[in-house]
């Protein structure tokens, strides 16, 4: 056992959410989440803290923790803390959760100095999710897209990965962040079956290399159902974005744009209340640091 590791992976947009029909799809996006385990021998307990965001709950981190020792096999055998940070904005639908997860699994793989799986450790991240409350599906699409990069569609309720999508590498993603945050915890899946046919008409464009207008669909869609404001990714649209539209539960909004497009872009999106944060597509995947 090493006693101290750290690993950085990033966050994603989503182009497709899970909840009316459990499948979904994600972006990566080259924000980033970083943490550090450290680790000492005796059973004890394991403390958390998010020094980029100290008011956010560390139970994701801390569980994340615990079941990779457990996975391992040094359940009660170890004590230690986690330290999260990040320039992911938390609980507004940019995969904070999944990058965090993901990060903390990998730091904790280095701090034992154990083999890394990857399939393994997503999985991990998944479980923790669901089991601290901070997804409804486990985001089996946010976390393959935030641990891999690059963009895919997933069965979250079968945790299989269903396609990996071709995009192209020249673009920027303009982000509108609201002050706010919605909780995934206050969200009853059941509000979303009326729209699942038209997730299921954003699945297939999204699978047939329409991406984009997949996202647009898709956020137009949840949008709707969660009475967040449609202005914001129509206005992106109508300046040119290739698509647009609100990223997992919200209230974030999303535009993937070309570079021409980017002043004209944001010049929309300066309309409306909220920061603007751009960011690249990510085809890194998550990595330990040394």
């Amino acid at each position: 056992m090493k006693g101290t590791g750290q690993a950085l992976s990033h966050g994603a947009i989503s182009i497709l959410n899970a909840f009316p029909t459990g499948k979904g799809g994600a972006l990566g996006v080259d924000l980033w989440t970083r943490a550090k385990v450290s680790l000492r021998e005796g059973p004890g307990q394991i403390s958390g803290f998010i020094s980029s965001d100290p008011e956010e709950s560390n139970k994701l981190a801390v569980t994340v923790v615990q079941k990779v020792l457990e996975h391992y096999g040094y359940e009660r055998k170890l004590q230690g803390e986690v330290i999260t940070s990040s320039n992911i904005p938390a609980a507004v639908g940019l995969k904070s959760s999944s990058a965090a997860a993901n990060a903390v699994a990998l730091a904790t793989v280095s701090a034992l100095d154990e083999e890394r799986d990857d399939d393994t450790l997503v999985a991990i991240g998944v479980e923790a999710s669901i089991e601290s409350g901070v997804s409804l599906t486990g985001a089996y699409d946010d976390s393959f897209a935030s641990y891999h990069g690059g963009a895919a569609l997933t069965d979250n309720d079968h945790r299989k990965v269903e396609k990996i999508l071709k995009i192209p590498r020249d673009f920027k993603i303009l982000i509108l962040v609201p002050s706010r945050k919605t909780r995934t915890r206050q969200l009853d899946r059941t509000r979303f079956a009326p729209i699942r046919r038209i997730s299921e008409l954003a699945y297939s464009e999204a699978s047939n290399g329409h991406i984009w207008d997949a996202l647009t669909l898709n956020g137009l869609a949840l949008s709707s159902i969660l009475g967040e404001d449609p202005r914001p990714a129509l206005s992106a649209i109508e300046a040119g974005a290739y698509g647009a539209g609100l990223s997992g539960k919200g209230p974030a909004i999303a535009a993937v744009v070309d570079e021409n497009q980017l002043k004209p872009v944001r010049q929309m999106f300066e309309k409306f209340d909220g920061r603007i944060i751009e960011a690249n597509p990510n085809f890194r995947k998550a990595m330990i640091e040394t």
